[in-house]
This record gives structure tokens, C-alpha cells and sequence, in this order.
């Protein structure tokens, strides 16, 4: 018989860092009790974290949404009793003990990591599963079975054999955002995706402290409905074991917090993990799965039969030098092209945080060739005045979203004198300079913008002051990198060349597409009116 080893509700393993600064390993009830006493979690990368915040969310909800007053808002479709269930929380300031520990404690026996039948997170008897050493499931060595890093973060037993609190870490981690390596054990079955987490462009908001984070991810309607009611899959009397089972898009919180995308065994010698089996496990389309609150949304057509849906990006576009700001609109505006996040709306929802600031964070994974492996793993996060994020839809929000597609305008535009000044040293297709031009002023438009979003307070300044100081600030600084590009040019560019464009002969040096370039950037700004003097 195989011994019951290292209970998550007891044994600490989730690394967090206290308000002193200081990092402590807390279990499972102590991460959620305490939670008003730690400043975040810090495990070993930021994706690690947001699976564990998932698993830390799963249980909220599985407490939070079975009492009396929930029931009566599922049962009334209320929006109003919801928010008002979140408000009394949110002004306790903590989680209350005896509710998690009460609740916790009803499923004891479901958070054993090893265990004879039900280990936590997995599944037991998996004699055909893909198997893996336990590098594989380190997200931070980036390393698959066929991949291998040139310069690891860990080499020799650091990676090859892990103790009981990290393998709970990545055990997580490897649930959500596994790739698509692992092979099926017989023919006709679905194609596997990443991880659930994986095919997100993840959106979460982060407080002063843990209790904070977690209540601004807590949110307690789903598309302006109260959730239905669910399992998570600690809950379920027989665990999930099918391979690669297409399941519809979970509407319950908990079962959606806790999707188990793999099926996983984990493989011990010496009271050492040594390396895991595994098997795809629950998997949901993603396509207008709005249900899933933590992630934003861009229209696409249907691979199927062309019709317009709502997906998360796709790996192929993520661009990881694109910074978060200039998806302002897609983050913060419904739209025709965008469908917001469910955190985001949940924020706009409650005028309880006004007047002070959320960070608001982003998390994307680029997968390799096929899925296979992970190539980049990059996250951000925007400073935001709370009261913007009550104002959705408003001239505030909408405006400031216009300021963005003008500075990308100004910004292809000094992308224009870069192409035209390679012309002009007989560069054939003028796109050699471009795109590091580009790369530069949105490098020097990054933190000027950070600072001037994070200091806008709409219940106090005027937002017509506030938009023209961004945009001559914007002005400025595109200015400098075209005087730049300009200097830099040499003097083939300065005497510059005729050359044929549609047929018609046009003579280009720096000097003309420099007076080509200030025209431009002054007629853009004059006709946006946003430019005072």
C-alpha cells in the first residue's frame, strides 16, 4: 500500500513574499488565512504563480459561491447581491479562518500529493502516458525532451530531482501550460492543445496585498450573471481519467479554476521526483469562451465555416516587444473587434477601489514549432487610477485609446523618414532602418507613457490638459529619434538620388524626407486637435 506523503493543506510549498519583504512557504490554509498578512507570491515565475493563484481562486469559489445569499442571486439572476456579497468580504480585509479551514478540511484526504488513489492534481495507473524526467516540468528551464538549453538556469540534481514543495509548484504549472509534445495512446483521438492557460492571453489585476489580488480576480459575476454551481476537481467522488476528452467550456468558477487540461502521475524514488507520465486530459474550445474571465479577446474568422469569433491572440502573433499600452483598446474597450475581460468588467463593476491605483498585468507564452516546447514567456503591467477602470466606455477610456492609435501613427510615420532616408542612400527597398527605428521610440514612449496613465486622476483633471500634455510629450520625443535618423544618415543620403516609384521619377535625399517627415507629424497631431501650445 502506498503511504499518504505531503498534504498541500498542511505542508508548506506555496512561496510568498510577506509585507516585511521577506519570503515565506506557507500551505494551501495558510496562503488564503493569511493572505492579508503577505504582500504576493513569488515562486519561481510568474506563470507558476498565476496557476497557484488559480488554484487559491478555485477554493473562494467553491466556499463563497454555496452560501444562502449566493444561492438566492443564482436563483433571482441578481447582479446587485453578488457585488454586495463581495463588499462585505473586501471590508473584512481578510478571509475568514474558520470558513476556509472548515471547508478545506471537508476534502483533507484530496490534497495528498502522494497518495493510493487520489493524488492531488493526478491521476494514478498511467501505463501508455508520454513519460518525461522532471526537467520537463521545470517552466523555468524552458526545456522539452528533445530540447535542450545551451545555458540552463539549473544543471546536474537541481533539475533532474525535485523535493515534495517545488513538484507541487510545477505540478500546477505543468497543468495549465504544458505544451502539445505528449502522444496519444491510440488512433482517432482529439489534437491535443497546450494547456488551458496556455492558449490564454492571461489578464489579471494585482492589489497591495495577496487578499486584494485575489479579490480583484474574485469576481462573482460572469457576463453580468451569477455563476453556476460546480465541482472543482478535488470535489468529484471519481476523478476525470479520460484522455483527451473534449468537454464543453466549464460555467461553474471552481471547475474552471481547477480544469485538469493533463493527465498527470507523477513518479518518486527516494521521496524524490523523478520525472512524470502523462496524458492530454479535459479539453474545451476556446473559441467565444467568454466564460473564462481571465484573459482578453480580438475577433478572427472561424477556421470551420468562416463565421466571426471571439479568440485569445494566437501564439504565431505574439509579438513579446509589443508593449501592454498599446493594447489599451483591446484591454479596456467592447467593442465590435474586442470582448473584455471578465476581471476587467468585474472591476467596473465595483465602485468600492476608487481613488487609488491597480496594476493591471498581462502574461503571454509562445510556443515552438507545432506546440512543441516553449519558446518565450513574457508578461507586463499597466499602473491604472481605479476610478478609469469605473468610467469603461466613457470619454475618459475612449480617449485615451485614441491617444494610443495616434502615437502608433506617429510612430509608422518616423517609420516612413527611416524608409525614405534608406532610399535615398540606395537602399532597393528602404526597410533596413524601419522596424529598429520603431523598436527605439516606442522603447523612449515607454515609460513617459507608464508614468503619464499612472498620474491620471478623471475625478480631478481636466481631460483635455491631460490628453494634449501626453501628445506634445509624444511629439517630443518622435521628433528627437527623426533629428536622429536624420544625422546619422551619411552623406550618401544627403545627396541622395532620383528614383523610380510607380513610374514617376521622385528625387529623394535626408533633407527632403526630414521636411517630408515634420510636415506629417504636424498635420497628424493639428487634425487629432489635441496639440496646445
Amino acid at each position: 500500500m502506498i503511504e499518504s506523503k505531503f498534504n498541500l493543506l498542511d505542508e508548506p510549498w506555496i512561496v510568498a513574499t510577506n509585507l516585511s519583504g521577506q519570503e515565506e512557504m506557507l500551505s494551501v490554509t495558510e496562503t488564503l488565512v493569511r493572505s492579508h498578512e503577505l504582500k504576493g507570491l513569488s515562486g519561481e515565475m510568474p506563470a507558476q504563480d498565476i496557476a497557484i493563484m488559480r488554484l487559491l481562486l478555485g477554493v473562494l469559489y467553491a466556499i463563497y459561491t454555496r452560501t444562502a445569499e449566493y444561492k438566492e442571486a443564482q436563483n433571482t439572476g441578481s447582479q446587485d447581491l453578488p457585488i454586495e456579497i463581495w463588499k462585505a468580504i473586501w471590508e473584512q480585509k481578510h478571509f475568514e479562518k474558520e470558513k476556509i479551514q472548515k471547508y478545506l478540511y471537508k476534502y483533507y484526504d484530496r490534497f495528498w500529493l502522494i497518495h493510493a488513489e487520489r493524488p492531488f492534481y493526478q491521476v494514478v495507473g498511467i501505463d501508455k502516458g508520454s513519460e518525461f524526467t522532471s526537467a520537463k516540468m521545470i517552466g523555468e528551464l524552458v526545456e522539452g525532451g528533445n530540447k535542450i538549453q545551451l545555458f540552463p538556469i539549473r544543471t546536474g540534481k537541481s533539475k533532474q530531482f525535485l523535493e515534495y514543495p517545488e513538484a507541487a509548484r510545477w505540478l500546477l504549472y505543468l497543468n495549465s501550460f504544458d505544451d502539445a509534445s505528449a502522444k496519444p495512446t491510440q488512433k482517432g483521438l482529439e489534437s491535443m492543445s497546450v494547456g488551458w492557460l496556455g492558449r490564454l492571453g492571461l489578464v489579471y489585476a494585482l492589489g497591495d496585498n495577496l487578499f486584494e489580488t485575489l479579490m480583484l480576480n474574485f469576481s462573482l459575476l460572469n457576463n453580468g450573471e451569477p455563476w453556476n454551481s460546480g465541482n472543482a476537481t478535488w470535489e468529484l467522488d471519481t476523478p476525470r481519467v479520460g484522455e483527451r476528452t473534449p468537454i464543453p467550456i466549464p460555467n461553474s468558477a471552481e471547475e474552471l479554476y481547477t480544469l485538469q487540461s493533463r493527465r498527470i502521475q507523477l513518479k518518486w524514488e527516494n521521496d524524490k521526483l523523478i520525472g512524470f507520465s502523462l496524458l492530454g486530459g479535459d479539453q474545451a474550445s476556446i473559441e467565444n469562451a467568454f466564460v473564462e474571465p481571465m484573459t482578453y479577446w480580438k475577433k478572427s474568422k472561424s477556421k470551420e465555416n468562416q463565421n466571426d469569433v471571439f479568440s485569445p491572440p494566437s501564439n504565431v502573433s505574439r509579438n513579446p516587444t509589443k508593449q501592454l499600452w498599446r493594447d489599451f483598446a483591446p484591454l479596456l474597450i467592447k467593442s465590435e473587434e474586442n470582448y473584455l475581460p471578465g476581471v476587467i468588467d468585474w472591476i467596473n463593476r465595483i465602485d468600492i477601489i476608487s481613488a487609488r491605483q491597480i496594476n493591471i498585468c498581462t502574461l503571454l507564452i509562445k510556443y515552438g514549432n507545432m506546440q512543441s516546447g516553449v519558446d518565450d514567456v513574457w508578461s507586463d503591467s499597466l499602473s491604472i487610477n481605479a476610478s478609469l477602470l469605473l468610467k469603461l466606455g466613457e470619454d475618459w477610456i475612449i480617449r485615451i485609446a485614441n491617444l494610443v492609435s495616434l502615437t502608433e501613427e506617429l510612430v509608422k510615420i518616423l517609420g516612413n523618414l527611416a524608409t525614405n532616408i534608406d532610399i535615398a542612400s540606395g537602399s532597393p527597398d528602404g526597410k533596413g532602418q524601419r522596424i529598429a527605428i520603431q523598436e527605439q521610440a516606442y522603447a523612449a514612449l515607454d515609460m513617459p507613457f507608464r508614468n503619464w496613465l499612472a498620474e491620471i486622476d478623471p475625478e480631478n483633471h481636466d481631460i483635455d490638459i491631460t490628453c494634449s500634455t501626453w501628445i506634445n510629450l509624444a511629439k517630443k520625443i518622435i521628433l528627437f529619434h527623426g533629428e536622429s535618423v536624420v544625422i546619422k544618415s551619411g552623406s550618401k543620403a544627403f545627396v541622395g538620388r532620383n528614383v523610380n516609384i510607380n513610374g514617376k521619377e521622385e528625387y529623394y535625399n535626408a533633407p527632403k524626407a526630414y521636411g517630408w517627415f515634420k510636415s506629417r507629424i504636424f498635420n497628424k497631431i493639428k487634425d487629432s486637435g489635441y496639440e496646445r501650445s
